[in-house]
Order: structure tokens, then sequence, then C-alpha cells
């Protein structure tokens, strides 16, 4: 069990079926962009192990263990979520409208 889990985290085709549920999930049932930032980190992710597989770079092993490949999609999905937070509250604070109920 614990092989086919490791021959999983180092496929990038198994990072892009999960960014796609994931961004679905987030479509259809409405998780106010939370999980959204989170399939945009699994696609990141599939890019850079296909990168990887196809020695974009020569020599450079950026991924060697199922931790690395682990740490890095939660870290890419943190930053995610906060830079998306952070863009969508400052694109709401610029198109606020005066409320007629300020006095």
């Amino acid at each position: 069990m614990t092989l086919n889990f490791v021959r999983w985290c180092f496929d990038p085709q198994v990072w892009i079926i999960l960014g796609i549920l994931l961004i679905i999930a987030d479509v259809f049932l409405g998780y106010d962009f939370f999980v959204l930032p989170t399939g945009v980190a699994a696609f990141i992710i599939a890019a850079v192990l296909h990168g990887q597989e196809a020695q974009w770079i020569e020599g450079t092993v950026l991924f060697s263990t199922w931790h690395q490949v682990m740490i890095s999609y939660a870290v890419l999905s943190i930053l995610s979520i906060v830079g998306l937070r952070f863009v969508l509250q400052r694109k709401r604070k610029n198109n606020v409208e005066e409320d007629i109920n300020d006095y």
C-alpha cells in the first residue's frame, strides 16, 4: 500500500485529477473560494513533477521523497489561500459603494 501511495505522489496525472476535482467541488458546492486555491496548488505540483520527469532543467531534482511533495503542496495551498483572500478583500474595499445608511 505504501508503495502505491509513493508512486501516486510522483505522478503528475494524479495531481491534475486532484486539481480538477477540487476546483469542481469549489464551484459546484460553494466553498467560498477555499478549495479553489488548493486545486491551483495541485496544478502547480503537477507542473513541477512533469518538469522534473522531462528534465526541463538538467540534473535538477526538486522532489526526491514523498514528504517533500506533500510539504510543498501544503505550503503552496496556504500561500494560494492567503494570496486569493488578499486579492479578493482588496477588490472589495476598492469597489465599496457609499452606503445610504452611513450618517
